[in-house]
């Protein structure tokens, strides 16, 4: 496997104070809202405490910053170029880092029944061989994570992106990111966790 996952329970978090560095204390503070307080903390504990097994600073000072296109980062004294990826849903938070590769996405989704207008807007009719909501969960999910993969999140349309019989192929735009990216081979893992989630990571397999 070329990556590190960790999936933590929102409700189980420790204390704030006790992973995040005084950077990014001020930033949790600011939250007026709960629950995106709430989900903003998971995604940090989460990919924090992958974090941690790669280099031996205290977790504070290992911080999650924020690049420009929105995707998180890792900041640690030394530097650091592993690619990262941070989701969030319902009670759960997870974060992923590639441990080999040129980038990771990770996308969990709660299992939920969908609207034809979303299903329409979102998928190609070649992809839709179920309506069933846990086929379209997964579905989205998978495609999600390929989109954090590529570093573009929802910024090209979900249509260009299609796993027809269980294959991802590139269409449009993200053909042509694919293609400026080096064309790598691209595996997407799906994972069914506890409580009706679906969890997909989109990795850098190498060519066999």
């Amino acid at each position: 496997m070329s990556y590190k996952l960790k999936i933590v329970d929102l409700d189980k978090l420790p204390p704030a104070e006790e992973f995040l560095s005084p950077r990014e204390l001020k930033t949790y503070e600011g939250f007026k809202v709960e629950k995106r307080r709430r989900e903003w903390l998971g995604g940090r504990y989460a990919l924090k405490n992958l974090a941690s097994g790669f280099f031996i600073f205290d977790i504070r000072q290992i911080e999650v910053l924020n690049r420009t296109s929105g995707q998180p980062a890792l900041g640690v004294p030394c530097g650091c170029n592993l690619p990262v990826s941070i989701t969030h849903s319902g009670d759960f938070a997870a974060a992923a880092i590639a441990t080999t590769g040129m980038g990771i996405g990770v996308d969990m989704e709660v299992i939920e029944p969908r609207s034809h207008a979303w299903m329409n807007q979102s998928f190609c009719p070649e992809e839709i061989s179920s309506s069933a909501p846990v086929f379209l969960t997964e579905l989205w999910a998978k495609k999600e994570a390929v989109l954090k993969f590529m570093g573009v999140g929802l910024s090209l349309d979900t249509k260009d992106i299609r796993f027809i019989n269980g294959h991802l192929q590139f269409y449009g735009r993200a053909l042509d990111l694919w293609a400026k990216l080096g064309s790598p081979n691209v595996h997407v893992d799906v994972k069914d966790l506890d409580g009706g989630y679906k969890l997909a990571v989109a990795s850098e397999a190498p060519l066999l």
